[in-house]
């Protein structure tokens, strides 16, 4: 049986008593910007109206995970927009000149996304496509720093659950080398750990197993929330017969 119903959102701040102080001490490094004010917002909504965002305290390991790669990121994918919360935070780290590229199938939240980007006053660094992510994928002739993919528990997976391992290869051929993927919800709240009746965990099962033997990937899962794949792109695992060019640079 397949399961076509919408998967439980993970709850932006965890039950764990030591995620909760790290939190806290995160709260502690915020200064008052105009940026950080629209954070919150998108925070109280999201709770609000259970608009599936990363939250606070992934946004801030995200973004230090990125920090570690030099240069600095000129080019970033981001895969399910929601409302913008996870293309602020991606904002944060864009080296000069950098530009994030945000997809969203739901032009409902896409335009209210513009709408917080704006008054993030990161417009300029942040372009939102409406649209389905694998109509849009062949137009993407960049090769990217940077990509978080954060779709697969969405109802769309419900159909097949091989279109997670699409996303992945799709991913992989748009990554510069030495780029960084990040998957999100790699755990689906713990249901990967027994066979499931949902497509869309199915999916993701077969793309975490997919993911961590991955020729192309040096990848690690961070036991955080709902699970957070960081993976890099080896030089081992790219065709030696492809050129390809740098991150920031069109495919011929």
């Amino acid at each position: 049986m397949s399961g076509q119903t919408a998967l439980p959102i993970v709850p932006q701040v965890s039950d764990d008593l030591l995620e909760q102080y790290a939190l806290k001490m995160m709260r502690l490094q915020e200064h008052d910007t105009p940026l950080q004010r629209v954070l919150h917002e998108i925070e109280q909504i999201a709770e609000k109206e259970s608009v599936p965002i990363i939250g606070a305290l992934e946004g801030r390991i995200m973004a230090a995970l990125i920090q570690q790669r030099q240069p600095a990121a000129r080019a970033v994918l981001d895969i399910g927009t929601a409302i913008g919360y996870s293309a602020i935070w991606l904002s944060k780290v864009l080296g000069p000149q950098g530009k994030i590229t945000s997809i969203e199938i739901d032009p409902l939240r896409a335009e209210r996304a513009r709408d917080f980007v704006r008054r993030a006053g990161v417009e300029e660094q942040v372009q939102i496509i409406t649209g389905d992510f694998f109509e849009i994928a062949p137009t993407l002739n960049v090769q990217y720093d940077i990509i978080f993919q954060d779709v697969m528990k969405h109802v769309y997976f419900a159909q097949d659950a091989g279109l997670a391992l699409k996303l992945l290869e799709i991913s992989v051929a748009c990554l510069a080398p030495d780029g960084i993927l990040l998957t999100d919800n790699a755990f689906c709240m713990g249901k990967v750990m027994q066979p499931s009746q949902y497509t869309q965990v199915q999916g993701i099962q077969a793309y975490n197993e997919a993911i961590a033997t991955h020729p192309a990937l040096d990848s690690v899962l961070l036991p955080f929330r709902d699970g957070l794949w960081y993976s890099r792109r080896i030089t081992e695992g790219l065709d030696s017969n492809q050129p390809r060019p740098a991150a920031g640079e069109t495919i011929p």
